[in-house]
Order: structure tokens, then sequence, then C-alpha cells
């Protein structure tokens, strides 16, 4: 176990790494889980590394570089990871609860069903990586790009988005339930199966969007612009339509909609 704050030398991090590669080969029979809680490991090359199942609780890791290390189930609470390079990284499962990833690439990682709440995430690259299941409750993500990224099933109650790149992402199935989203640019995202009930979303670019079996009940959509949008069975139900563009009462007929809905002035 390394001690918190303290810069582990190359020869201790080597003993770390060689140890873990054994117990994880062995099953746990040999060698010992990696134990880097606390440890300082600014610019570490730890590439192609494996620390899948590692202990590595707040330490800091700013500016590392990490393309292609297998970090599974990894506890990474409240670790530093600011400027470090996660690209093609598999953190499947990990607990990234607290985590500073502000400017981190994590271009094309694998972050399905991690915990990143409430992490901050503030300019990070996370170009087409896969965030499936992940719980993201209150992260920020101001900036972020998350252009091509897949978020299906994910939890993304209260997030925070500002000026983030959303184009062509995916939020199939996601929980947007009463988040402020207002004047995002969602171009060409999926929505199908999305829970947006009370989302805030004025002023939204909605431009060919699938909202295929979305729930919007009660969401805030006025000045939207619904540009060639696909709207079978969505429920619009008591949704605020008011100053919309590029939408009709027609163009609704294969959403759901109540006398609840208000329509375009």
């Amino acid at each position: 176990m390394t001690e918190p704050g303290q810069p582990l030398t190359p020869d201790g991090l080597e003993n770390v790494l060689s140890d873990h590669a054994r117990w994880l080969a062995s099953e746990g029979k040999e060698g010992a889980q990696a134990s880097l809680a606390g440890a300082f490991l600014l610019r570490a090359d730890l590439e192609e590394v494996d620390l899948s199942q590692a202990d590595l609780r707040e330490v800091n890791l700013s500016g590392a570089k990490l393309q292609r290390a297998v970090l599974r189930g990894a506890n990474l609470e409240r670790a530093r990871l600011p400027a470090a390079n996660l690209r093609n990284a598999d953190l499947e499962g990990a607990n990234l609860n607290g985590a500073h990833l502000q400017n981190a690439v994590l271009a094309s990682a694998c972050l399905r069903g991690v915990d990143l709440a409430p992490a901050d995430l503030e300019l990070a690259n996370l170009n087409r990586a896969d965030l499936t299941d992940g719980l993201l409750q209150k992260a920020t993500m101001r900036r972020v790009d998350l252009s091509g990224a897949t978020l299906t099933g994910a939890d993304l109650r209260r997030v925070d988005l500002q000026d983030a790149n959303l184009h062509k992402a995916v939020f199939d199935r996601v929980n947007f339930q009463a988040t402020k989203l207002t004047g995002q640019d969602f171009s060409q995202c999926s929505f199908v199966g999305a829970n947006l009930q009370k989302a805030r979303m004025q002023n939204t670019t909605l431009t060919q969007v699938d909202l295929t079996d979305a729930d919007l009940r009660n969401a805030k959509l006025s000045g939207a612009d619904f540009y060639k949008v696909t709207f079978d069975r969505a429920d619009f139900r008591g949704a605020d339509l008011r100053r919309t563009v590029s939408i009709t009462q027609k163009a609704l007929e294969p959403a759901v909609t109540d006398e609840k809905t208000i329509y375009r002035d």
C-alpha cells in the first residue's frame, strides 16, 4: 500500500503492477491486488496496463498516459484525472464517483455501467465513447465532446451539458427527467424510449431527431426546432409547444397528445 500523496518510484510502481498481474491471472491466489489509493502518479505512463479491480481511490493521475488501459471494475472514487489520456481505455463497471476528469481524453473509451455521479468532466473528449447504462446524475459536462457517443440507458438527471457537442449522440432510453437542457443542439440525436418528463428544453435544436416512444409528458419545449423529427408514439401529453418551429398538429398525429398539450401559437 502506498502512502497517500506520496510519489511512487518507478520500481515501486512496477512491483505493484507485477503483483497485480499475478493476482488477476491467478484469480486472487497469488500476487496482490493493486492498492494505489492516494498515490501521486502525475503524468505516469500506464498505457495498455491492466488495473482491473484495483483500488485507485483519490489517486492523482493528472496528465497520465492510459491509452488502451484496462480499468474494469476499478475503484477510482474521487480520483484526479485532469488532462489524462484514456483513449480506447476499458473502464466498464468502474467507480468514478466524484472523479476529476476535466480536459481528459476518453474518446472511444468503454464506460459501460460506470458511476460518474457527480464527476467533473468539463471540456472532456468523449467522442464515440460508450456510456451505456452509466450513472451521471448531477455530473458536470460543460463543453464536453459527446459527438457520436452512446449513452443508451444512462441516468442523466440534473446533468450539466451547457455548450456540449452532442451531434449524433445516442440517448435511447436515457433518463433526463426534469433536467435543464435549454438551448442545447441535439441535431441528429436519437431519443428512442427516452424519459424526458418535465425536461426543460426551451429553444433546443431537435433537427432530424428520433423521438420514437419517448416520454415528453409536461416537458417545456417552447421555441424548439422540430425539423424532420420522428414522432412515432412519442408522448406529448401536457407538453408546452408554444413558438416551436417546423411542427404542426398534423405532424404530431403519430404522437400521443391530450387536452393539456399546448400547441404552437
